[in-house]
C-alpha cells in the first residue's frame, strides 16, 4: 500500500478537495481509500493507493502535486512536516 497524507487548511477544505478529486480522474488514478483527520485549524487528509508499480507512479505524483508526505507500506510513518 502507498499512502500520501497532505495538511490541508480547514477553510480550504472544500475547494481542495474538489481539486484532489479533479486531479485524480484527470490523471485516471484510483485511491483505495481516504481518511480525514483534524488537527488544530488544518485537516489531515491520507489518500491510500494500491501496492502494484503504477500506483507507487500514482502516489509519487499526487505527493508531489498537492505537496504531501509520500509514505509506502515497507516505511516508519513519516513525522508530519507541515504540522504547526
Amino acid at each position: 500500500m502507498r499512502s500520501v497524507r497532505v495538511r490541508l487548511r480547514a477553510a480550504e477544505f472544500s475547494a481542495m478537495m474538489r481539486a484532489i478529486g479533479e486531479w485524480l480522474d484527470a490523471n485516471r488514478y484510483l485511491p483505495t481509500r481516504y481518511k480525514y483527520d483534524h488537527n488544530e485549524d488544518a485537516v489531515l487528509v491520507t489518500v491510500d493507493f494500491a501496492a502494484e508499480v503504477a500506483a507507487e507512479v500514482a502516489a509519487e505524483a499526487f505527493a508531489t502535486r498537492f505537496d504531501g508526505i509520500y509514505q509506502s507500506s515497507g516505511q516508519p510513518p513519516p513525522s508530519d512536516r507541515n504540522a504547526a
